[in-house]
């Protein structure tokens, strides 16, 4: 018998599910890599059609799983991976110009902040659907009689729409919690393995710049090898709340 883990796959639902597993993160880093490569077109550091043929063959259905999964076994390495088989999609020369200058976590955390924002979207609707049951509940259940409780013993009648609007309030600050954080936890970087864009050359800012607004997300604001994990632990925080 195998070990498991929760966070596996063995719960969960497939809407969430579908935003983490194997070939949607594969996804998001090919996303990633070829909005590096259209950034690095725009300062002339790529020629535009190598970045054209980049963000072309920056698909699951040309870099796939499988074959990821076989150039890690022998690069022992999983980002590595990602980029070979991206390089060896492209055609023409394209693909000498594929990571060019990035770090892996520039890629890494870039997808990560993809994923975050997508999970967050549907945790939203979720609560925005809870936020509306419990509120009906509320509005049905306004006069009808419930014993009241303090300090777990029975005390003087309450409503039971009253507990549901309790519940429906406390639901509704978690949901402006979430949206509160977004902006400081959807975040990625383009630095470099420390930081500094030296590989980059000197318009590093603006490819960093360029390629963050490509994606939707908003940048680090200062960063060694990767985003700062504060980020992803306010994450979590606001999420197990």
């Amino acid at each position: 018998m195998s070990l498991l883990c929760p966070i596996d796959f063995r719960y969960g639902r497939p809407k969430m599910k579908s935003i983490f597993e194997e070939e949607a993160r594969l996804q998001r880093l090919l996303e990633v890599e070829a909005a590096l490569a259209r950034a690095e077109a725009k300062v002339g550091l790529v020629p535009r059609e190598a970045a054209a043929e980049i963000t072309k063959k920056a698909t699951t259905k040309q870099v796939t799983v499988r074959r990821v999964e076989e150039l890690e076994r022998q690069t022992r390495h999983d980002l590595m991976a990602v980029v070979l088989a991206l390089t060896e999609a492209c055609s023409g020369d394209a693909g000498k110009y594929v990571h060019l200058g990035a770090t892996s976590n520039d890629i890494q955390d870039s997808a990560t902040a993809l994923q975050i924002r997508d999970a967050i979207r549907v945790l939203d609707e979720d609560l925005a659907g809870l936020i509306d049951a419990l509120a009906d509940l509320a509005m049905k259940h306004k006069k009808t009689i419930m014993l009241g409780r303090t300090h777990g013993q029975a005390a003087v009648p309450i409503t039971f729409g009253l507990k549901m609007a309790v519940f429906a309030s406390e639901v509704a600050r978690q949901r402006e919690r979430l949206r509160e954080v977004g902006p400081r936890i959807v975040v990625g970087k383009m630095s470099g393995a420390v930081g500094t864009g030296a590989a980059f050359g000197p318009r590093a800012m603006d490819i960093q710049s360029a390629a963050m607004s490509d994606l939707g997300i908003g940048t680090e604001e200062a960063a060694t090898q990767v985003v700062g994990r504060d980020r992803h632990a306010e994450f979590i925080g606001v999420v197990a709340n």
